[in-house]
């Protein structure tokens, strides 16, 4: 009879940790938030203007698609490539690529961010920022965990966070975006 006891207690504590472990894996990536503000971020975009988040994107439904490296950069264009697809049509969104150079060595920034200009149209230039300064709080703020991994937040028009998420792109956590985005439009 202890046996049993023991067994059934094993068996529902197994069950109980695997049930959590497929919560904490599924909700990993990408989730609603209620509102928060974003740190000011002050920095430049590739066509050299001064541009300071989130006071530059307050009146449109903006993604901020973070990349903190190289990889993080690439992994971030697929969100902001699908975001355009979606959305650029209306006049309401913006998207702003995010590029956090603050530990770049200074003698390599220039070679970096003219290579930056010449894989950017130009007409998407004036909304790409570059920033030199803030990295330590703004990964505080979007949960950095890994530096290969998109980071994306979602502000309304009036520059709150609506959304906030991190991750390699997949249709399932995209879907999840985009419905906010439309609903911030309703």
């Amino acid at each position: 009879m202890r046996y049993e006891k023991a067994l059934t207690f094993f068996q529902t504590a197994v069950l109980a940790l695997g049930a959590l472990l497929l919560i904490t894996l599924g909700a990993g990536a990408q989730n609603a938030t209620p509102s928060a503000t974003l740190p000011r971020m002050e920095g430049e975009t590739l066509s050299s203007k001064k541009i300071i988040l989130p006071d530059d994107a307050r009146g449109k439904i903006a993604l901020l698609s973070i990349g903190f490296s190289k990889k993080g950069g690439d992994t971030s264009r697929a969100w902001g490539d699908r975001f355009k697809k979606d959305f650029s049509a209306d006049p309401r969104y913006a998207l702003y690529p995010v590029a956090v150079l603050e530990d770049v060595p200074r003698f390599v920034r220039g070679m970096i961010l003219g290579g930056m200009r010449r894989g950017v149209p130009a007409q998407e230039q004036d909304r790409f920022v570059t920033l030199f300064q803030g990295e330590a709080d703004l990964k505080r703020f979007v949960g950095f965990s890994a530096e290969n991994e998109a980071y994306l937040l979602l502000l309304d028009a009036k520059g709150e966070v609506q959304w906030r998420g991190h991750g390699f792109f997949t249709e399932q956590d995209y879907a999840a975006l985009a419905a906010v985005a439309k609903k911030l439009a309703q």
